[in-house]
């Protein structure tokens, strides 16, 4: 589904834009993992391995049809402090199998969002590294101390996540 059916659809009622502000944050995780790099590649760009690596309870909605590749939408919803429902409308607007791809928010709780994910052989594993680049709707001094808060404990949380699920697969 493109994004042009996803907004027919209407799905991206309300505030969403892609363009980047003038100010952002960027936070980066890097982690290493004991499995060859198609094995983490995969977790990442599979249905599953996002639900079981995300913390909060993340349910998808919709997933790529096609599966990844530039220009294919996902939906995601979960529940932010657990009460508050999040609806999460994304766009992989770069894709490079078996080495990076990036998710750009389309709509969502942030005014923007954009996710690089790559995954780089090291030694007899792989080199996992999410780069962020976002802005939230509050504010630069927000972003740099409560939205990096959040987001560590988050990033964190799903690396430890990645780990287990890497090592122990299926």
């Amino acid at each position: 589904m493109t994004v042009r059916e996803i907004d027919e659809r209407g799905l991206l009622s309300g505030p969403h834009t892609t363009e980047r502000p003038r100010t952002t944050s960027t936070a980066v995780y890097t982690a290493y993992f004991e499995a060859p790099p198609d094995r983490v590649f995969s977790l990442c760009v599979s249905r599953s391995g996002l639900e079981r690596s995300m913390p909060g309870g993340v349910r998808v909605l919709r997933w790529p049809e096609r599966g990844f590749a530039e220009g294919e939408v996902m939906v995601l919803r979960w529940r932010l402090a657990g009460v508050l429902p999040v609806r999460w409308v994304g766009v992989i607007d770069s894709f490079q199998d078996g080495e990076h791809f990036t998710d750009l928010q389309l709509r969502g709780l942030f005014r923007y969002f954009r996710h690089t994910h790559v995954v780089t052989p090291q030694g007899t594993g792989t080199a996992y590294t999410d780069r962020v680049e976002f802005a939230s709707r509050f504010g630069a001094m927000v972003d740099r101390t409560l939205v990096r808060f959040v987001m560590n404990r988050m990033f964190l949380e799903r690396l430890a996540r990645m780990r287990e699920l890497v090592r122990t697969p299926g």
